[in-house]
């Protein structure tokens, strides 16, 4: 049998099935009529023979009356199926028309006058018993289109009898779920090539960041064994560990540059973090400049530039010994080439550890070699060419597939081990036949086993299979036993591209819009039954899912993506060739008038227009951005899409909506319409209110709405979601954010009925409700599968019902399955006395702008379980009694009010007082008040009403303008900022900061904490701290003592930002693992008492003081990156003679700087940036290891060059003055 012949078996054969009898049923069910005789004759003699019929036709010669057979059958189906479609969407119809005729509203598609219904023919007369209704054309057409497929199906039985064909009785049951687990991971006949690859892993290359490079065939193993190098690399522990972080990207052949970094960003962002931490951390310097809202949001979705992208993942492999995995890479044309010109030119600009390599995996070694043709920065260190598996190990990996050893005992695994080793001997060494193969044999073999039928008589049927020549016909074979559901939504997978990325919602929604998921439970949720399919196609390896990042939200769940192998791809590509194509590039490819799916680029419309418009059997058109630009008045969408009348996905991208509004409204089978990516706004046709059985709307830059969408009932998805009367769509599963009005249709209320929202809900303008009642009536209690919840009051006035606002938050009872709850702007004092059981549950609590608020309830009690605390912009906040026992992550931004002092700062004598009062006094230069000119102005507003409140005396809002003499403005922040400090040690009572011992990240930025109440909050037994960052501290005067900090074991990272005060780093050096300093806004510091850990790798400095004298006094041999910006130094020059791994160099706005000397002792040395140092004359003696040099803003530099001295071979950067 040819490969041809088998495609055309296996493509058409999910028909032949018992979806047949399901839809049969379904459709005689809806038309009133009692049909379970006919469908139970049609179970017991017409289901069990059709798989029977299509194994007896391969090589036979009435295999082409099979086909044809099959074709007439899927034909015969997908007409019923139009048809009983087509019904339900006119019983839509008259429900929305009804609806409308109740409200007093016209209806946007008014139901035709009755007597167009009811024409009776005359071969009908048998509908009148089911009523007056049933003799609509469209159910008298239903009935015989259900005849006819009952009689092709019928046709079966004169098959079976041609054939000498003998009936299943296992394929007239309904498809069973996946039972057969799957085997443990284990990699057979690949330790020496695992080892050997981990051996050039660990060799130190000469310079740069070296590839090695897996090669070979589709399907041989080369993904499987980056992954066991991989394992073993992280089996590596503590300083055994060689690579830290370690990272997976997916390349594929239609991979993009900048995708790729920002998974790099993302991957290197997760390994950063402890183990069992759940979010993303950003980047410690971006977090202090730009004070980011929340530590747990890694966001690269804003990182458009390469640019952008190299400064982030910069960043992020910092300092780091990195392996970065590639896998599937492709180099075909110029775009390839120059996407991975910039991807590897933006690596090589990255400041990584020696060391640092990328392992690729390819199908030849021409794709890394033409790599590092295109870019020079890049070096094939190593490749590995992959052969296939041993005989042995090859049988070895089939069997663990094919006879699970908690399958079957011991005795008959042994004894059908013989026969599966002939089966594998027929799979071409191919590791992907062998599990596909396998899992479907042991499938079968587990019912047979149950039934007690002949395990050995059916591998002997398998081992007799030919499967020699074309690498898919094994393939092709499991895919023909696989359950029909799954056939054709694996198929449907052809319509992405190749090597293309998915997430689980997009795909389940395309299955559902297809009608391929029939849940068994009718209670269950389409969507969910959709996931199992998925799952279980991934269970018997037709889809690969990968663990793309962590989400950032309180519940921690992993988000995956899903790709199809190579050979998976080839094999979809083979069995949908008549219903599937997917136009790409400039390949020319004809669009038969059969075909039922089709993707095309935007800029193919026109020159396919005629192609298109005679596809009247097409359910899916996805038009994509095509490689060049087209406007939507160069596309005659009106003439292309006109025909298209049973489209049930339109998936337009670049394009807007305008033009199919004349015939929108004649695809009444939509059940997903997506716009995006356009240019212009457009406004929605108001006919799309009539696309009764749309399930997804989503569109971009539409300018107004439908006013009618609500007609459609069925809708799960939409975006946007401004709509009035929102409530009506009640089977609304995703709905991120809802706009409180003060107008009809825009109530709170409207959520009462969307109890099958899902995921995260934003509701903003909450000032708009006007009673608790109104609240209650949004019964949030009932929303059962909302994880997250943003509460979202958008004036922050405080001249507001304060109570009301109150009444109004204790009303929206939270949902009970909550794991992420966040409050924004709310005005109320109190806070709400939730029931228990609504806030047990949530690992991750937000409170932002709550202006009203002064202490916080027990957490402990109320929220056990919360991981994440962010406090922001609570400005009256005084308290914060007991933490969460669990609590990983808390942040406290901007919180003028909370202080946190000890008894025995209370107890302090009045000299030490004074001392402590008037640290800066002396001690802050003009060159740093000038700096910080308007951050003092809005400080001293902050400092004055701290003390009016606090002396219960009216707040006066008068304070120097911005633009005042420096001298003024700062002499009277002195005298606040004193007064305030006299304030707070002179409080009745201690307030201390006592953290839970899960604590792994502490941010404190704008409170008031004293030395001894940081000292005392640091003590505490801490092991998991990593991240210690502390910003805006004015009270603070020196860090802990060495005793204290010597207990931080875990602590890696410490950010120091804006403590004016801060004159001693006292216990810094006893930090045992402390690898990052940042220290910003620090102008007091003493040289004497800087004395930094030996050990850091990265140091930022920025408007601090006698940087020169620090690092003059430090032993830093381990320092990679060094960043100074906006700093003073004692000395015109700077020195670095004692940084002999500086890697990366950076001075930015050091006016005072006039020399750079001793860079030829930086050995190490790749990067220098020199930026706005106005008076830097010479950088002497450059290494011969720079690699990049940039000089910006620097006019006595800026017209130079490298100058080589001849006899000593220096390197010099010097200005002839």
């Amino acid at each position: 049998m040819s490969g041809v012949e088998a495609i055309g078996l296996a493509a058409l054969g999910w028909v032949a099935s018992p979806l047949v009898a399901k839809l049969l049923a379904e459709g005689f069910a809806s038309l009133g009529i009692n049909a379970e005789k006919k469908l139970q004759k049609l179970r017991a003699t017409v289901l069990p023979v059709l798989k029977s019929v299509i194994e007896k036709a391969e090589g036979s010669p009435h295999r082409s009356d099979v086909e044809g057979w099959l074709q007439r059958l899927k034909d015969a189906y997908d007409g019923a199926e139009d048809s009983l479609d087509l019904l339900n969407y006119n019983r839509l119809r008259r429900k929305a028309a009804a609806a409308a005729a109740s409200s007093g509203k016209r209806p946007t598609n008014p139901v035709r006058s009755s007597s167009s219904f009811f024409h009776i023919p005359k071969p009908v007369k048998w509908v009148i018993k089911g009523g007056r209704d049933m003799l609509s054309p469209q159910k008298i057409k239903l009935k015989r289109r259900l005849n006819k497929l009952e009689k092709i199906a019928g046709e079966a039985e004169k098959l079976r009898t041609l054939l000498g064909a003998q009936p299943d009785q296992t394929a007239a049951a309904p498809d069973s779920k996946q039972t057969i687990s799957l085997p443990p991971p284990k990699v057979f006949g690949r330790d020496e090539d695992r080892d050997e690859i981990i051996r050039r892993l660990k060799i130190e290359p000469a310079a740069g960041v070296p590839i090695i490079a897996i090669v070979g065939r589709p399907g041989v193993g080369k993904t499987t064994l980056a992954q066991y190098v991989c394992e073993q690399l992280g089996s590596e522990l503590g300083d055994r560990q060689h690579f830290h972080p370690i990272m997976w990207v997916h390349a594929s052949c239609n991979f993009n540059a900048s995708e790729i970094m920002k998974d790099i960003i993302q991957q290197a962002s997760i390994a950063s973090e402890p183990q069992e931490d759940l979010g993303n951390p950003d980047d410690i310097a971006a977090t202090f400049h730009t004070h980011l809202s929340n530590l747990d949001t890694m966001v690269v979705g804003n990182l458009n530039t390469p640019e952008a992208l190299q400064l982030k993942m910069n960043k992020k492999l910092n300092a780091k010994k990195f392996l970065l995995v590639i896998d599937d890479v492709w180099c075909d044309g110029e775009d390839h080439e120059n996407n991975w010109d910039m991807l590897f030119r933006c690596l090589s600009k990255c400041c990584c550890l020696p060391g640092s390599k990328i392992l690729v995996t390819s199908q030849t070694d021409d794709a890394p070699r033409k790599i590092v043709a295109a870019n020079g920065a890049a070096v094939v260190e190593y490749i590995c060419h992959l052969e296939d598996l041993a005989e042995n190990d090859f049988a070895d990996l089939f069997i663990q597939y094919a006879l699970p050893s908690g399958e079957f005992d011991s005795h008959l695994r042994e004894d059908l081990k013989e026969k599966c080793k002939t089966i594998a001997a027929k799979l071409n060494k191919d590791p992907t036949a062998a599990k596909m193969v396998g899992k479907t044999i042991a499938t079968k073999l587990a019912d047979l086993f149950r039934s007690q039928g002949n395990l050995h008589a059916y591998l002997e049927t398998i081992a007799d299979k030919d499967w020699s020549g074309d690498k898919t016909k094994a393939l092709m074979w499991s895919f023909r036993h696989l359950p029909a559901h799954l056939q054709r939504c694996f198929s449907y997978c052809r319509l992405y591209p190749r090597g293309y990325k998915f997430k689980a919602l997009e795909l389940v929604q395309l299955w559902m819009a297809q009608g391929f998921i029939k849940p068994g439970d009718p209670n269950e949720r389409v969507e969910d039954a959709g996931d199992g399919y998925l799952n279980d196609l991934v269970s018997r390896f037709y889809i690969q899912r990968h663990n793309r990042f962590r989400r950032s939200s309180g519940t921690g769940k992993p988000v995956f993506y899903y790709t199809l192998h190579e050979l998976l791809y080839d094999l979809a590509e083979k069995v949908t060739r008549s219903d599937c194509v997917r136009i790409e590039g400039n390949r020319q490819s004809e669009i038969p008038s059969t075909i039922r799916h089709l993707c095309i680029p935007a800029d193919k419309l026109n020159e396919k227009k005629e192609e298109i418009c005679k596809l009247k059997k097409l359910r899916t058109l996805i038009v994509t951005e095509g490689e060049s630009v087209v406007s939507d008045e160069n596309v005659a969408t009106t003439d292309t899409f006109k025909s298209l009348k049973k489209l049930r996905v339109l998936l337009v991208l670049g394009l807007n909506l305008e033009n199919l509004a004349k015939f929108i409204s004649e695809m009444k089978h939509l059940r997903i319409l997506q716009v995006s990516g356009g240019t212009s706004e457009f406004v929605l046709p108001e006919l799309v209110s009539t696309l009764y059985q749309l399930q997804v709307l989503e569109v971009e830059n539409a300018s107004s709405l439908p006013a009618r969408l609500t007609d459609l009932v069925g809708l799960r998805y939409l975006r946007p979601s401004g709509i009035a009367e929102i409530g009506k769509l009640t089977s609304l599963q995703g709905l991120e954010n809802f706009q409180v009005r003060k107008e009809k249709g825009y109530e709170l209320e409207q959520l009462k009925s969307l109890n099958e929202l899902r995921g995260r809900l934003r509701i903003d303008n909450l000032e708009n409700v006007e009673s608790k009642e109104s609240a209650i009536a949004a019964d949030l209690k009932e929303k059962k599968h909302l994880d997250m919840l943003q509460l979202v009051w958008c004036n922050g006035e405080d001249n507001v019902n304060s109570n009301l606002e109150a009444e109004i938050l204790e009303g929206l009872q939270l949902p009970p399955n909550l794991t992420s709850l966040h409050l924004d702007g709310y005005r109320g004092q109190s806070w709400p006395s939730w029931p228990e059981n609504q806030t047990s549950n949530i690992q991750e609590l937000a409170l932002r702008r709550c202006g009203m608020l002064e202490e916080l309830p027990p957490m402990d009690q109320l929220y056990p379980y919360c991981r994440s605390l962010e406090l922001r912009h609570i400005t009256r906040l005084k308290a914060v009694h007991t933490l969460p026992p669990r609590l990983r992550n808390i942040a406290i931004f901007r919180t003028p009010f909370l202080t946190f002092v000890t008894n025995e700062d209370l107890q302090l004598s009045q000299d030490d007082k004074r001392s402590i009062r008037e640290v800066m006094r002396n001690r802050t230069q003009e060159w740093f008040q000038h700096q910080y000119k308007e951050d003092l102005v809005h400080n001293e507003r902050e400092m004055r009403n701290f003390i009016a409140v606090v002396n219960s005396r009216e707040h006066n809002n008068s304070v120097p303008a911005a633009d005042a003499d420096i001298a003024a403005v700062w002499g009277r922040w002195l005298e606040t900022h004193e007064r305030k400090t006299e304030l707070i040690y002179s409080r009745q009572n201690e307030a201390k900061l006592l953290l839970p011992s899960t604590i792994i990240r502490l941010r404190l930025e704008g409170c008031n904490i004293t030395d001894h109440a940081l000292s005392v909050c640091l003590q505490q037994y801490l092991p998991s701290l990593t991240r210690l960052l502390l910003a805006d501290l004015k009270m603070i005067t020196r860090l802990p003592s060495a005793d204290v900090l010597a207990n931080l074991k875990s602590l890696q990272t410490l950010g120091l930002s804006n403590c004016w005060a801060l004159t001693s780093l006292d216990g810094i050096r006893s930090l045992p693992r402390l690898g990052n300093l940042l220290l910003i806004g620090c102008p007091c510091l003493d040289i004497e008492t800087a004395e930094l850990p030996s050990l850091l790798r990265y140091i930022l400095f920025e408007s601090c003081a006698d940087v020169d004298a620090i690092l003059a006094n430090a032993n830093l041999p381990h320092l990679s990156d060094l960043t100074i910006t906006r700093c003073r130094t004692r000395t015109a020059s700077l020195q670095f003679g004692n940084l002999r791994s500086l890697h990366s160099l950076s001075i930015r706005d050091c006016s005072g700087v006039s020399f750079l000397v001793d860079l030829q002792e930086l050995h190490s040395l790749e990067y220098l940036i020199l930026q706005n140092c106005s008076n830097l004359q010479a950088v002497m003696n450059l290494p011969r290891s720079l690699k990049s040099l940039q000089i910006r803003g620097c006019p006595i530099l800026e017209k130079e060059s490298v100058e080589i001295e001849p006899l000593s071979g220096r390197r010099m950067l010097n200005a002839s003055l």
